[in-house]
Parts: C-alpha cells; structure tokens; sequence
C-alpha cells in the first residue's frame, strides 16, 4: 500500500473550520500537536470517533495481543 503523504513534494492546505465546527470524520486526515514534542506537528488519519470502538495491536512486532478502546 502506497503512503497517503510523501515526505518529498506533497503540499498540505490547511484549515481550522472544519475542527471547530465539528465537520471531521473516518478516514480524513488531521493535523496535531505531538504528545512528545508539543513544538512539532504531526499528521493523523481518523480512525474512530466518540461512541466508536477501536481495536489495535499492543506490539505488533513481538505478540499479537490486541487492546479494544471504547
């Protein structure tokens, strides 16, 4: 599978109305502060909103033990 953004030659328009009114959504994809480095900004695709539950692996690389959030 083919990356969405590539670090070389991508432009990426923002804008903050669509957050404010509540007009985001699965699937769109969405700029935020790192929790590591609140000076850097990073992007991140919706995987579920309010109500959702989201399953994902723990450490995929050494188990396969899966953790649900609600």
């Amino acid at each position: 599978m083919l990356p969405t953004l590539n670090l070389t030659g991508d432009v990426i328009l923002t804008e903050r109305i669509s957050t404010l009114l509540g007009m985001v959504g699965p699937g769109d994809v969405v700029l935020v502060r790192s929790p590591e480095n609140p000076r850097r900004t990073i992007t991140k695709r919706i995987l579920g909103m309010e109500g959702d539950k989201v399953t994902f692996l723990v450490d995929p690389r050494n188990s396969d033990n899966c953790h649900t959030v609600e």
